[in-house]
């Protein structure tokens, strides 16, 4: 059901029927004893709650008037052809006997004139029903006037009733509650067209549940929220589904055993101040209701300023009922000129608590609060919030016992970070590093980074313009022991250039991963090949965990000497399309092959965006970052010397390659033969150590993968990438199809700060 909100208003029609004055038309009145005009005026009875009218926007208003006249006991005439002027129809009648009814909406569900023609006797249209479409009651109006009984008068009232009933939505619950949907289960879906002395429902009517979801969830009442038929139904029920600090809730009540027509039923959430219970109320208001006790509202509460304590910067309004408040956290004390004793029922907001001041006289009624308010930080924009009172003695609280607070924004403008309003931290749950946010300061404030047995990890500067903002840059550090994935924070400190003295504090955390990197030709190149899910540090070997640093070796050093199962374990992955889940190699069919190879791959990885296989902070090379450090302007084609040659635009990029065999690696119990790696090492002082490349080799059929073809994925949208061709050793340009799979090597993106 699709929800719509109205406004409350009243929409009265007021129909009148006059007798014509033609001849032809001339009312026969002799037998009736007046000869006058009768005039039949209908008027809208409108819903009500306790005690006054309750309309909503269009809820009264008449798009179409029919009416049928019965005569001992059979339809006689219909109506339908109404003359109409504003709001007034006309009717002229030809007798004064027999029972007028009239209906108004009601010309698509009801066809008088086929009635009539049929013969309908009065008993058959008092037992016509009409039925719900889609879960919704249909919205019409009945009335009816017994003629005979109006003999000698010339005003004629007409009542046009509601024929559904409407339930609306209360929360009580101080703005902590938001409702994401309620459900009316067990409805009848059918009612008898014209009401009955007592409510009855139709034999055999259906039954369903009808369910309405709000697209946001609801945080003040919503009247008109369901309209359903009229109905005698005892397993009627109301299921409420809402939530509360992060928890949802489903509260369940019964619904009346008679829901009438022209009624409207409340469904109230409540919740009292002190507790966690939550409650679920139904109402019942029938053609008014009963007028309620409520308080007088010339004698609502208003703030007394002289009895109140105000720090600096909260303001009153004239009226006494609005108080306004800067973004600082503070406490203070408001009193309320009321004639009743106040009790403090809720706060709309958990920014917002309150609590009685202590008396100042005994026996004597204070009714001053002390109210404490916790710091807004900045981005969020100004809100009212209301905070209800109970006046002691009465059993029910009013929606105009409150005051409004003005929480008025931070003056801090905030680009790019989301403080959490009850921690102040802006914790981004996975590694993110460069810029990540802006504070332009009020005048006189600046803001600093302070740590907590921690690594420097964010870095605040001023920029160089003139509008006092600050860029809040994290950083990375390369081979990085501690990062982990453990959760790394810094506080930023708002303070006064003045005296330094602290005026707000806010946390920004991160989740501190790293791989383990080389730095060559002026790039950070990672250690290993992607393994697992390459978008995923978990999966990675981390810079915490460096197996090749622990033992003080280099990656090539390392593959020479490790295990043959950790030999696996850094080899056996490569990639074939765009979902960044490595194969596995497997020995099948007397052939190693990759489990889940797929011949019939389309999206080549080459083709992807640098950073869609990527963990959060890394990319894929281009091919030129492979050209800088394997052969930017010839392409060798067998191993040995320096590449390229030494020309002397080219002399930074002259690099080393070195060229290493190992045999013996099992996998499952069979041995791969000889196994390929090659290092790269800067021979013109453009990196520290040798950047090693090993890896199962390219598989681009069913024969399985083909040993030490090691094929490097590359961002290069025209394919080309780098292979290095088993056999001969040669290392050429290759883009090769989409199902060849491919090594998966990530550079560093680029960071502005790096950290020590």
């Amino acid at each position: 059901m699709i929800y719509k909100r109205n406004c409350l208003g009243l929409f009265a029609v007021l129909l009148s029927a006059f007798l014509g004055a033609s001849c032809s038309d001339e009312y026969e009145a002799g037998q009736n004893g007046f000869e006058a005009p009768a005039v039949v005026q209908a008027s809208v009875s409108a819903f009500q709650v306790d005690g006054r009218v309750s309309s909503l926007e269009g809820e009264n208003e008449i798009e179409n008037m029919q009416a049928c006249l019965f005569e001992n006991g059979l339809m006689t005439e219909v109506y339908t052809n109404l003359s109409n002027s504003s709001d007034s129809y006309s009717l002229k009648l030809k007798s004064m006997s027999g029972t007028l009814y009239m209906l108004a909406n009601a010309a698509d569900i009801i066809d008088l004139q086929q009635m009539k023609e049929k013969g309908t006797t009065e008993q058959d249209w008092l037992n016509t029903t009409v039925k719900a479409e889609g879960g919704n009651a249909p919205r019409f109006f009945t009335g009816m006037i017994d003629l005979k009984e109006q003999q000698g008068q010339t005003v004629l009232p007409v009542t046009l009733k509601h024929g559904t009933a409407r339930f609306d939505l209360l929360l009580r619950a101080g703005g902590v509650i938001s409702v994401k949907s309620l459900t009316l289960k067990n409805v009848m879906q059918a009612s008898y067209l014209i009401p009955r002395d007592e409510v009855a429902s139709p034999e055999g009517a259906a039954v369903q549940d009808m369910q309405v979801d709000f697209p946001e969830p609801l945080t003040q009442d919503l009247s008109g929220v369901a309209y359903v038929c009229e109905q005698a139904n005892p397993q009627l029920k109301v299921a409420v589904t809402m939530e509360m600090g992060g928890k949802t809730y489903v509260k369940e009540a019964d619904l009346p055993a008679v829901v009438k027509r022209n009624a409207v039923y409340t469904l109230t959430v409540r919740k009292d101040a002190l507790s966690t219970d939550i409650q679920l109320e139904v109402a019942a208001w029938e053609d008014g209701g009963d007028v309620a006790l409520r308080p007088d509202l010339d004698g609502s509460i208003t703030v007394d300023k002289s009895a109140s304590v105000l720090p600096e910067g909260i303001t009153v309004s004239e009226s006494g009922k609005v108080v306004s408040l800067p973004s600082k956290a503070m406490d203070f004390t408001l009193a309320f000129d009321c004639d009743d004793e106040l009790e403090f029922v809720s706060s709309q907001s958990s920014d917002i608590t309150v609590e009685p001041a202590p008396a100042e006289g005994t026996g004597e009624r204070q009714n001053r609060f002390v109210f404490h308010k916790t710091l807004l930080p900045p981005g969020y924009p100004q809100e009212s919030v209301k905070v209800y009172f109970h006046r002691k003695g009465l059993n029910e609280s009013y929606e105009e016992d409150c005051v409004t607070l003005v929480l008025e924004a931070n003056p801090i403008q905030l680009e790019g970070l989301v403080f959490d309003r009850q921690s102040y931290t802006c914790d981004f749950g996975r590694y993110v590093d460069n810029e990540m946010g802006r504070f332009t300061m009020p005048e006189g404030m600046e803001l600093v980074a302070e740590f907590d047995n921690e690594d420097p990890w964010v870095k605040v500067e001023k920029t160089d313009d003139d509008t006092n903002t600050y860029r809040v840059v994290g950083g990375w550090k390369p081979n990085d022991p501690k990062a982990d994935g453990r959760r790394q924070a810094a506080r930023l400190v708002v303070r006064r250039i003045a005296d330094k003295q602290a005026t707000e504090v806010y946390t920004v955390a991160r989740r501190n991963y790293g791989l383990p990197v080389t730095y060559l030709n002026g790039t950070w190149w990672c250690r290993y090949n992607a393994i697992g899910n390459s978008r995923n540090f978990d999966d990675q070997i981390l810079s915490s965990d460096d197996p090749a640093r622990l033992a003080g070796q280099t990656v090539q050093e390392y593959l020479k000497t490790c295990s043959s199962d950790e030999y696996v374990r850094l080899w056996n992955a490569a990639y074939e399309g765009n979902d960044g889940i490595a194969l596995q190699a497997v020995y099948r069919d007397d052939k190693v092959t990759l489990d889940g190879w797929r011949s019939s791959e389309a999206n080549h990885i080459n083709k992807e965006s640098a950073t869609s296989l990527s963990p959060d902070g890394y990319e894929m090379p281009t091919l030129n970052d492979y050209n800088n450090i394997l052969a930017r302007f010839t392409i060798p084609t067998s191993w040995g010397g320096f590449y390229p040659l030494n020309y002397a635009d080219s002399r930074q990029y002259r690099s080393e390659i070195i060229l290493e065999k190992r045999s013996g690696v099992q996998l499952d119990g069979h041995d791969l033969g000889e196994l390929w790696s090659f290092s790269v090492r800067s021979v013109a002082g453009h990196g520290d150590e040798p950047l090693t490349f090993y890896g199962v080799g390219c598989q681009w059929s069913n024969a399985g993968i083909n040993n030490n073809w090691i094929f490097m994925a590359c961002c290069n949208p025209n394919i080309t990438g780098w292979l290095v061709r088993g056999g001969n050793a040669s290392l050429e340009h290759n883009g090769a199809g989409a199902n060849n799979t491919r090594n998966v090597r990530f550079i560093k993106s680029a960071v502005e700060y790096i950290y020590q």
